[in-house]
């Protein structure tokens, strides 16, 4: 859907009220949160005298014309370019399911038409999201470092563990992890094939992956 974007922000669970706040000034409607934990090494942990910190994760819908205002405030507000502060990505999105889905995303704004969404081979930046069994995302961080990727967010989730275990034909947990990559397209293929050879559904995290293209960051040097 041109003029249309979903966001991701992944920040500090200390910051949550913050986000709250700063989503409510900017009238934004609809925003979702959820707790994660970060997937530092405990050797990068030492090295930077930091400890393992949990994670906000926000996700709502922004309109084209609101994503420069928004950027902006989240860097010169929220410090977000700040290391360890958090990092947001924009993500086209290609429908919507009805006004009524509309109205709760969006409330009263309008979206007018847009620019059209980038074309595949524009994209510079991808979201790997790798959904794996309870227990396994230290697994499949070390696989995704191994092909170059430099960290992500995990997150708690429950499957329909029958559905997806005849899908595959094997007993998996319901319980899940799901772990989110931010990193540049040229590394995707490799990082994806590192995780389905470490982490995919013939290992005991029985893990699944897929990436989303991402035509906007905020928050990571190298990929801004």
């Amino acid at each position: 859907m041109n003029g249309l974007k979903y966001l991701i922000v992944i920040t500090n669970r200390e910051y949550a009220d913050d986000y709250a706040e700063f989503f409510d000034n900017h009238e934004m409607c609809g925003v979702l949160d959820f707790f994660g934990n970060g997937t530092a090494s405990e050797a990068t942990l030492y090295y930077f005298g930091l400890e393992s910190s949990e994670k906000v994760v926000f996700n709502l819908m922004v309109k084209d014309d609101e994503i420069p205002r928004l950027k902006h405030d989240m860097i010169t507000q929220m410090n977000i370019s700040g290391i360890g502060n958090g990092i947001a990505v924009f993500i086209p999105v290609d429908g919507i399911g009805g006004e009524s889905a509309k109205r709760y995303l969006l409330g009263e704004r309008t979206i007018e038409k847009g620019e059209k969404n980038m074309d595949a081979n524009e994209i510079k930046t991808v979201l790997i999201i790798t959904v794996a069994d309870k227990g396994n995302s230290e697994t499949v961080m070390d696989a995704a470092r191994s092909a170059g990727a430099t960290g992500g967010t995990v997150v708690r989730a429950k499957g329909t563990g029958a559905s997806i275990a005849k899908f595959f034909g094997i007993s998996i947990s319901e319980e899940k992890e799901m772990i989110y990559i931010v990193a540049r397209r040229d590394k995707r293929d490799d990082i994806m094939r590192a995780i389905m050879s470490m982490a995919g559904k013939g290992s005991d995290a029985h893990g699944i992956v897929f990436s989303l293209p991402v035509d906007s960051v905020c928050g990571i040097s190298g990929l801004e």
